[in-house]
């Protein structure tokens, strides 16, 4: 008989999960104010615009496999004969995609006159395609081995930083500056793959059932594809309408858009594995119980998060890059009103439906959405520019939202959160008060960012747990009882 994998604490994984998040955000605040600094706006625009052209060929070398592949494989986790047949297969098929991705790049850069001047960049950025399949990276989602996937991340990205310094010295350094974002890449998929055996036995299939995985990992695909549009093709549009410059600008805006997105999606990406094992065990109320919770968790985390962003928005553009930045104030307001769509949207579709096996009407949806994010693009972007493309942004996220949570609805009554809203509401008012508070120090740049940072983090911790937030009241509870268990083994 095989043994069941040992089931990991959700709240352990969420606090591994978003210690990554936490290092996405000091990271570039280390390494992307001296690449902005020693690149410039326009090199950054460059790079902006090719990685979002690489971004399309990265998610056609993936297909929807890595989705297909953690909801599927946390069913049969604990049966290791089955898992190193479904393993293999999902191997060998990520394979093909990543090659015919790879030839379809090549077709292109061939025959669309805009890619001949990203040539070399776009070649470079490339080659991360070629080791896409033998990152497995959906094996250690499967088995929630989140303290590794974070420890791995925390290294590499330590590594990008020190060559990033060594290397990169000029404005001509771009493709160098690719090449090292590409090699930590790289370097995760490899060890990912000589590290995946402990868990099981991959190798190349040929005679791979298709008819058995075809149907979903296509709608999953079409699902990515789609939401990928209405990410990239502000960027990408951008890069056909305007100038490099306005790209590097809107750049920004969205690195610090992404990386908010990062560490508020590590609070809800680790509950999947385990929200689709509960619906294979059959079990609708923990099933709906821990729903509950995450999204209890998700909005006490994103609204005070938008909040921030929106009042500090000038010294997080200085801090990240610098005063040729700033015209990015504007967008980046945009793209924080369109954080509490997305990541409302994702809880909805990527935690309840698709786990649900809904995954066709999130596909509709999402379709939909990058539709009217690809129409108002065209309309309004060569008036609008960088702002046109951020408001489009909110558009298509908020449909998303709407839709993805009206038929969410239908399918899990999730509990009450009206009164945790209220509750975050009023610690956001105090995020407000610590903002004004700190004003005299304005003119301090980092002293007063950092002093505005600690302060409202403190204040908004202390009015949730006065008021009774669950999320926190939880968090605490369980940081005390590790506290006791640690003073209790050193007695």
């Amino acid at each position: 008989m095989e043994r069941a994998p040992k089931q990991k604490s959700l709240k352990l994984n969420m606090f591994f999960n978003a210690i990554k998040g936490i290092m996405s955000i000091i990271f570039p605040l280390v390494s992307f104010p001296y690449a902005s600094t020693v690149l410039g706006v326009d090199n950054i625009g460059r790079y902006g615009f090719a990685d979002s052209i690489i971004s399309y060929f990265l998610l056609f070398a993936d297909l929807g496999i890595s989705t297909y592949a953690i909801r599927e494989g946390a069913k049969i986790r604990s049966k290791r004969n089955k898992i190193n047949i479904f393993a293999s297969e999902m191997f060998s098929f990520n394979c093909i995609s990543s090659l015919c991705s790879l030839g379809l790049l090549a077709f292109c850069m061939i025959v669309v006159p805009k890619f001949q001047s990203y040539r070399t960049l776009l070649f470079v950025m490339s080659i991360q395609i070629l080791f896409k399949a033998i990152g497995v990276e959906w094996i250690y989602s499967v088995y929630e081995e989140y303290a590794y996937i974070t420890i791995r991340t925390v290294c590499f990205q330590i590594i990008s930083i020190f060559l990033l310094f060594l290397l990169v010295k000029t404005d001509n350094d771009i493709n160098v500056y690719a090449g090292i974002n590409v090699v930590a890449v790289v370097l995760i998929n490899i060890v990912n793959f000589v590290r995946s055996r402990k868990y099981c036995h991959i190798k190349l299939k040929w005679n791979i059932d298709y008819k058995l995985h075809i149907k979903s990992i296509m709608i999953l695909f079409f699902m990515n594809l789609t939401v990928s549009i209405y990410i990239a093709s502000d960027t990408t549009i951008l890069g056909f309408i305007c100038n490099d410059f306005v790209v590097g600008i809107y750049s920004l805006s969205t690195k610090i858009y992404r990386i908010v997105k990062t560490i508020i999606s590590s609070v809800l990406i680790v509950s999947i594995p385990r929200l689709s094992s509960l619906l294979s065990q059959n079990d609708r109320n923990e099933f709906v119980n821990v729903a509950t919770d995450i999204y209890k968790t998700l909005l006490s985390v994103v609204m005070p998060a938008i909040v921030g962003i929106i009042l500090l928005r000038k010294e997080i553009i200085m801090i990240i890059a610098n005063e040729s930045f700033l015209q990015a104030e504007s967008s980046l307001i945009l793209l924080s009103i369109a954080l509490f769509f997305c990541m409302g949207a994702w809880f909805w579709g990527q935690c309840i439906l698709v786990p649900l096996e809904k995954e066709q009407y999130v596909f509709y949806v999402t379709l939909v959405s990058a539709a009217v994010n690809i129409l108002f693009n065209l309309i309004l972007i060569p008036s609008g520019k960088e702002n046109a493309a951020a408001l489009t942004t909110i558009i298509a996220e908020a449909i998303a939202y709407v839709s993805c949570m009206v038929f969410g609805r239908k399918q899990v009554s999730l509990g009450r959160v009206r009164k945790s809203v209220i509750k975050v509401l009023i610690g956001c008012g105090g995020i407000l008060g610590c903002v004004m508070l700190m004003t005299p120090l304005k003119d301090r740049g980092s002293i007063y960012f950092f002093g505005v940072v600690s302060l409202s983090v403190v204040i908004y911790i202390g009015i949730e747990l006065f008021l009774k937030n669950e999320v926190f009241i939880d968090v605490f509870l369980g940081v005390q009882k590790r506290v006791r268990e640690l003073v209790y083994w050193k007695e």
